[in-house]
């Protein structure tokens, strides 16, 4: 399987280059310190300034008290922990074309998304969503804040079967009920669902103060339509409802004209709304798109 990829040694050593941009919230302090500084240890020093009565003098710099006899406080850029959900899709069409490996795909990119944002200090979890007897379903992992725990993710991974209508508004719902702090949400489905749908469940989750990124999986044939020629009688692995196509030449031509332009409509709605959007069609491209696709994220190496 493709999501057995995502755990091989030799492919996190690949994923290690890589950082999650997150634009982080900026914390409102009281006194006469700056808007989204704070005093304290963190990963990059800042600036120094004059004492103040009852600053720590841990922080002091001993330096410039011993060459100008002055009091100067060293300040420094803080590191925070941001929380990152990755929210796949696991509804039934995430399993068709079966040859094509969508959910494979989602969640290797998904775990591969979950290292990164460890690496990085921040606390991560999968979860996965689906339609359930009617109700919509949310499984999700404990989060985990270092790389040393991202094999707690592969059980997750392993088990998880597609079922279920995709109902992106519905899941963002689910999500939001748990009102947890302010952080980054990527979900990664392959949204063929009505624009409405999916438009709710991103303007909603954008309102509640997260920072959002997605991911749209496809398949291979399931955008070329390459089918051999015939009479087919198709089902909708959701709803169940059969209808009747003759496949071709025309219909894979017309297939291809309609992926492109469910993709051209999502990334349009996410591009005006400042939404990171980045397309994932085809598993045999799993490489290029970790090393071409995943910057329009905002990961950098």
């Amino acid at each position: 399987m493709l999501v057995a990829r995502a755990f091989e040694p030799d492919f996190l050593k690949r994923l290690d280059r890589l950082v999650l941009g997150i634009r982080r919230a900026r914390a409102e302090r009281s006194g006469r310190r700056t808007l989204g500084r704070m005093q304290g240890f963190g990963l990059e020093f800042e600036n120094f300034r004059p004492y103040t009565e009852g600053d720590d003098l841990r922080f002091l710099d001993w330096n410039s008290l011993a060459r100008h006899d002055e009091l100067v406080i060293r300040t420094f850029r803080p590191e925070r922990e941001v929380e990152v959900t990755i929210l796949i899709d696991t509804s039934a069409s995430m399993g068709l074309p079966q040859g094509d490996d969508k959910l494979g795909l989602a969640l290797a990119l998904g775990a591969s998304l979950a290292y990164v944002a460890m690496s990085d200090n921040h606390a991560t979890r999968l979860v996965a969503f689906g339609m359930h007897r009617g109700a919509m379903k949310l499984s999700a992992t404990a989060f985990h804040r270092r790389p040393e725990s991202y094999a707690e993710f592969k059980r997750f991974v392993l088990r998880i079967r597609c079922a279920g209508e995709t109902r992106l508004g519905a899941a963002a719902g689910e999500l939001l009920q748990e009102r947890r702090a302010k952080g980054v949400v990527i979900i990664i489905s392959d949204f063929l669902v009505s624009p409405l749908d999916y438009e709710e469940a991103l303007s909603r989750i954008p309102a509640a103060g997260h920072e959002v990124k997605v991911v749209q999986v496809m398949g291979e044939r399931e955008r070329s339509g390459s089918w051999p020629a015939g009479l087919y009688r198709l089902r909708d692995c959701e709803t169940g409802q059969f209808r009747d196509a003759v496949l071709g030449a025309q219909a894979a031509t017309a297939c291809r004209a309609r992926a492109a332009k469910l993709a051209g409509r999502l990334r349009d709605f996410c591009t005006a709304r400042g939404i990171s959007y980045t397309p994932a069609f085809g598993a045999a491209r799993f490489d290029e798109i970790i090393d071409r696709e995943f910057p329009k994220l905002g990961l950098v190496r």
